[in-house]
């Protein structure tokens, strides 16, 4: 049987209409490694283990491919966003040279995969080209030149060119060759066949709520069963095996894509970036029809810090102003991006938990970053000690990025202001069928969801991985937490670690409560809107 990933969210990918296969069986009480994730770094793990004879078993709360790995724009870049003269400084020469062979190793074996198993998952090679933004082209070629000396000296094939191929004068471009592009879950799938012909188990619909340390290692299953591994390795993009060390050296955000009809061959298959902030990036992809399709992403922001809406009409200003051969709008979605304050993944044993490995901080190019973990961690697990493995490290210290860090930091800690700013709303008789908002009751956030039937769902608004304050996500239909990155589905179930639990249901509707409790709750939020303006700014 087949079914169709889960959006995950409101929206859905130009992917989604893939056809995915089920493994909806219980797993077993013990193995020797379980994988928590059906994603790119889940399966590729899985294939890479399961063909080395270790008993493996892949678990996943929803389809496989149902969570980031389907929510990408689906580059295949070495060129990473994060900037080889930016690198260069922070892990020197040679950490940068790593980093450009780890990215371009991915690509090969992804295409070595393809071409061996014969996934009909449209990769191609492709060029990319980075640009200066469109109309702003003042001081930034000689940012461009800097990059494409520290990218050579990486050992990337680049060189520059006078323009992209777009319809409009871009202005010069670095021009990287031996890029790729691919429908991902596609791949996905062909991935999960293999792993399963080798000897590996995948199990889906199955909640992990806990890993617990120990020898062997604790995995606490929704409905109160529990899995013993000797080794656990956590690809769930969120890290939940990580409830203090990761989330306080990254950050969550959200980033945007929308994809255009356009006519066929008009734009060449090419990857293209821009240097901006917000910045763009821009490819050609086919719908299930095969016709050509321009996917156009970018207008990244901190998860729950923003409205997730006019990023999307954004996008389609940018794209229609530069861009105005495209047609109408076939798919729009957002995806999760984890951003490591030092720029580079964590990928190998976690700083907390021993016996336990994972992939997190994707920073926008998960792709590759999943098959990177695919290719270390089983070689680690082996005794082995990967070339990649000091600049990915978990454990690394990241204060030669002491900036970022702490400016990442103040934009996870000053959401927890919320607790003394007033409710979205008044009453929940405000909130309409479909939506979601804040109300407040006293000292108590209330997360509420008034389904299309009508029927209002009550919950904590409290994110139960550190007391963040969830924040109503009108594009996805989620509630997402600004401190962290957790996010939850409309009615509270949770979709993305850190946290592992749904929010905390309220047994006693709103308007059950006696007059006076009302009163007193009232008096409360007075005192609590009277606070100085100046703590609660979010700048």
């Amino acid at each position: 049987m087949r079914t169709t990933p889960k959006s995950g969210g409101f929206t859905s990918s130009l992917w989604m209409d893939t056809k995915v296969p089920t493994f909806e069986r219980p797993p077993p009480t013990e193995t020797d490694i379980a994988i928590v994730g059906a994603g790119i770094a889940g399966l590729t793990c899985a294939v890479e283990l399961a063909q080395r004879g270790a008993r493996v078993i892949v678990l996943d709360d929803g389809p496989i491919g149902g969570g980031e790995t389907g929510r990408t724009s689906a580059h295949l870049s070495s060129a990473i966003d994060d900037y080889y003269s930016t690198l260069e400084h922070t892990f020197g020469t040679g950490g940068a040279r790593l980093v450009a062979e780890s990215h371009a190793t991915a690509i090969d074996y992804i295409e070595a995969m393809v071409m061996a198993r014969d996934i009909q998952c449209e990769f191609r090679r492709v060029d990319q080209y980075l640009i200066d933004p469109p109309g702003q082209r003042d001081d930034t070629r000689r940012f461009l030149e800097k990059e494409l000396v520290a990218a050579q000296r990486a050992g990337l094939t680049c060189e520059m060119v006078d323009g992209a191929p777009l319809p409009f004068a871009t202005g010069p471009a670095i021009k990287f060759a031996n890029q790729a592009e691919i429908h991902p879950l596609k791949y996905l799938v062909g991935l999960a066949e293999a792993a399963v012909e080798m000897g590996a188990h995948i199990h889906t619909g199955v909640h992990v709520e806990g890993i617990e340390p120990g020898t062997p290692v604790h995995l606490k299953l929704a409905g109160g069963n529990t899995l013993l591994a000797r080794v656990v390795v956590d690809c769930t993009n969120g890290a939940i095996s990580s409830m203090l060390h990761l989330p306080l050296r990254q950050a969550a955000y959200r980033s945007y894509c929308v994809a255009f009809a356009i006519p066929h061959d008009t734009i060449p298959h090419v990857l293209v970036d821009d240097t901006g902030d917000p910045y763009h990036y821009v490819r050609v992809a086919s719908n299930a029809a095969g016709e050509d399709v321009l996917i156009v992403g970018g207008e990244d922001h901190r998860v729950g810090q923003k409205d997730a809406g006019p990023q999307f009409d954004a996008l389609e200003r940018w794209t229609r102003e530069w861009l105005p051969i495209v047609g109408g709008v076939v798919a729009r979605w957002s995806g999760q991006i984890i951003e490591p304050s030092d720029g580079l993944a964590h990928i190998g044993r976690s700083p907390d938990l021993e016996h336990v490995y994972v992939c997190t901080g994707d920073s926008g190019h998960g792709l590759t970053h999943g098959t990177i973990a695919g290719l270390m961690i089983p070689e680690m697990l082996h005794g082995m000690h990967p070339r990649w493995e000091r600049v990915y490290d978990p454990r690394r210290s990241h204060l030669r990025a002491p900036g970022t860090l702490v400016a990442e930091a103040a934009k996870s800690a000053v959401p927890y202001t919320e607790w003394l700013k007033p409710a979205d709303v008044s009453s929940i008789d405000a909130i309409k069928p479909g939506e979601g908002a804040l109300v407040r009751r006293g000292l108590h956030l209330i997360a509420a969801y008034r389904d299309p039937s009508g029927t209002c769902h009550q919950m904590s608004a409290t994110c139960p991985h550190m007391r963040g304050v969830v924040q109503w996500n009108a594009a996805e239909k989620s509630w997402d937490c600004p401190c962290h990155g957790s996010r939850f589905s409309a009615t509270g179930e949770v979709m993305n670690g850190p946290a592992v639990s749904n929010l905390k249901p309220i047994d006693t509707p709103l308007h059950d409560r006696a007059p006076a409790k009302i009163a007193d709750e009232e008096r409360i939020t007075d005192r609590i809107a009277a606070v100085p303006q100046a703590l609660l700014r979010n700048d």
